[in-house]
């Protein structure tokens, strides 16, 4: 499976580590296999990243608004007001554009992104199949032949028949030919299809995780230099440095 490395260039499933960290070549066939497991972890874990979002920015509002509550009766506004910007600010980050955008991106991965790529790889695993297949009957062709080679005082029909054998095989060699040449350029595309998908869901979901944290760390910061600002005593920013 291909996506993009950091020098811009596709890299592959098929190759792979051992236990012992050794990069081990994979055929393609097995590549094939790995496509539908690796699709479906990377489903698993969005949904994780979904539920992990909503619940995140729901636990910042509570504790900004437990803070608000908290500063209400101390009577020192850095406190108050601190705390009230960022009630207010987290919630502004919860009920923007940056988080749905986000939870948006996150959905279309789950329900349609991963799906444009679904009857590409039913075209490849049957494509995989019929090449195997192909395969094994031409093994049992060459088997078949080699016990059939007739002897040098072999009769006429037993020749006749050896041959026509031998025919078989080199017609299904043939077949073998075109259906290797034509799994591999289905694997080929498959994989640039794919690679590309993998990058552009990337691409996606970072640049909106971005934009949802970078609110939330600006909220947080502007909240940290407020109180540092204006700390209640000397002696407490003394203790907090």
């Amino acid at each position: 499976m291909k996506g993009f490395s950091t020098t811009g260039k596709f890299s592959t499933l098929a190759a792979t580590k051992s236990k012992k960290g050794e990069v081990v070549s994979t055929s393609p066939e097995a590549t094939v296999k790995k496509y539908k497991e690796a699709m479906k972890q990377h489903k698993k874990a969005l949904k994780e990243l979904h539920v992990c979002t909503e619940s995140f920015t729901r636990a910042l509002t509570a504790v900004a608004t437990s803070f608000q509550f908290l500063a209400s009766d101390t009577c020192i506004s850095v406190i108050i007001q601190s705390s009230g910007a960022l009630a207010c600010g987290i919630e502004e980050v919860q009920d923007g554009v940056a988080l749905q955008a986000l939870m948006e991106a996150i959905d279309y991965s789950l329900s349609a992104r991963f799906e444009k790529i679904a009857d590409h790889q039913r075209e490849l695993k049957e494509s995989c199949k019929r090449k195997s297949k192909a395969e094994q009957t031409l093994a049992l062709l060459c088997t078949q032949c080699d016990k059939l080679k007739p002897t040098k005082d072999a009769d006429p029909k037993a020749q006749a028949f050896y041959l026509a054998e031998t025919q078989k095989r080199v017609e299904h060699e043939l077949e073998c030919t075109r259906l290797r040449a034509e799994f591999e350029d289905a694997f080929h595309d498959f994989e640039t299809r794919f690679g590309t998908l993998v990058y552009e869901d990337m691409k996606e979901l970072m640049e909106q995780l971005h934009r949802v944290l970078s609110a939330l760390s600006y909220q947080l910061r502007k909240c940290k230099d407020s109180l540092l600002a204006g700390p209640a005593t000397p002696q407490s920013l003394a203790v907090m440095a």
